[in-house]
């Protein structure tokens, strides 16, 4: 007996649809209506986030208002699809499907991180603890996993866009993807916050060459990102050749093979955590590690002078960390079904508050709680006490490509 053909369909690109649904459910609406609004949370030019409490459901939310003057249609669909699609990983800041319009703004709700961001907690030139660190690496290193086995690279990886929910870091979530691209698809410009950027976008000679996207500059701005959280400093100000902290770790970098001074800024790693780092901020992006490279030191020391064991550093990351960082391809495929079926079935009116997600909200509300800005541009925020030499500061970010 002959069996039929099997006739494959063509793969839907499921951003692509959840934009094309939420254009087609978008409501123009009064905030007023279905909101009390409790304080803004952070503006900038991009537009604001304000704390809000949904009346009918009584739940805290952060609506993102982005001006319609200065942010395309298309741009804000992009940015509330794939944080939508992105949502169901616990590590990634949730949703609640709605989106909608005013006058002036779209307008989007996400969930409301009730300790504000990894940057207010980073204290300059000292860092935090090591298993606290650890603990936060643990949780943004699955968040990025899961973004790059979606095909999704983030381009803007940076403490601001770390949301926390306790000062510990027992939970904390990736936010801000209002840069996002899919791996490969070509862009103009380099995007992203310069002390963070990678060596072959800051090298770039012309904006107008362009360059495909790749998940290699999210675990470069990874390690980055990890340097800081240790030691509360920048391991330099660009990566450059002009720039003289970079360069020595560019010479350690090449110098690998017949070994050298570990560069002064690098001493008080141990050398478990060298070998990481080494991997992670490899000067070729062919040869840069995954971001999961992380989980192979969590049984180790990273800092020198910490009086952490290796217990410590176990429990912060032990675990069945593969487990937790893809589904299978079935399971991806049944969600992401769900998700258009339950898009496609919704309205987007705060009325109804669907979503991917609907878990219970955290409501407490820390005096001096500041937002992490989930904008692609500059944004204001409290100034918070630092020592005149510290080298932690708000970066700028550069222009970006749309």
């Amino acid at each position: 007996m002959s069996s039929s053909p099997v006739v494959s369909s063509p793969p839907i690109n499921i951003v692509e649809e959840l934009q094309v649904i939420t254009a087609q459910n978008l409501e123009k609406l009064e905030v007023n209506k279905y909101y009390e609004v409790i304080r803004e949370l952070g503006k900038g030019t991009y537009g604001k986030v304000d704390l809000v409490i949904h009346k009918m459901r009584g739940t805290k939310m952060a609506l993102k208002f982005l001006k319609k003057k200065t942010t395309k249609l298309r741009s804000f669909l992009r940015e509330y699809s794939i944080s939508l699609y992105l949502s169901p990983c616990p590590f990634i800041i949730n949703m609640f499907g709605i989106a909608f319009e005013t006058d002036d703004y779209y307008v989007f709700a996400q969930e409301y991180a009730v300790a504000g961001d990894l940057f207010d907690i980073i204290p300059p030139q000292v860092g935090l603890p090591e298993p606290v660190a650890k603990r936060c690496v643990h949780q943004v290193a699955i968040a990025l996993d899961y973004m790059h086995y979606k095909k999704l690279v983030h381009r803007d990886i940076k403490p601001e866009n770390v949301l926390i929910f306790d000062r510990e870091c027992r939970k904390v979530k990736l936010s801000d993807f209002g840069m996002t691209r899919r791996a490969g698809s070509p862009v103009k410009r380099v995007s992203g916050t310069i002390p963070y950027t990678a060596p072959e976008l800051c090298g770039a000679a012309e904006p107008s060459e362009g360059f495909c996207v790749d998940p290699a500059t999210d675990v470069w701005a990874f390690g980055v990102l990890l340097f800081c959280m240790l030691t509360g400093n920048f391991p330099w100000e660009k990566a450059l050749p002009t720039d003289a902290f970079y360069e020595e770790f560019a010479r350690w970098q090449r110098a690998r093979r017949s070994g050298g001074p570990v560069p002064s800024q690098w001493r008080r790693f141990t050398d478990e955590a060298l070998r990481m780092f080494r991997k992670l901020l490899s000067l070729d992006p062919q040869r840069r590690c995954s971001v999961k490279e992380v989980f192979r030191h969590f049984g180790r020391r990273w800092m020198l002078d910490t009086e952490v064991g290796i217990a410590g550093g176990a429990a912060a990351g032990s675990g069945n960390h593969q487990g937790a960082l893809s589904s299978t391809s079935e399971e991806d495929e049944e969600d992401e079904d769900l998700l258009v079926d339950r898009m496609k079935q919704q309205t987007l009116s705060p009325a109804v508050c669907g979503g991917s997600k609907m878990g219970t909200m955290e409501t407490g509300s820390p005096q001096g709680h500041r937002y992490a800005a989930v904008a692609p541009t500059g944004y204001e925020r409290v100034a918070r006490d630092n020592t005149s030499g510290s080298r932690i500061l708000v970066t700028t970010p550069i222009e970006i490509c749309v």
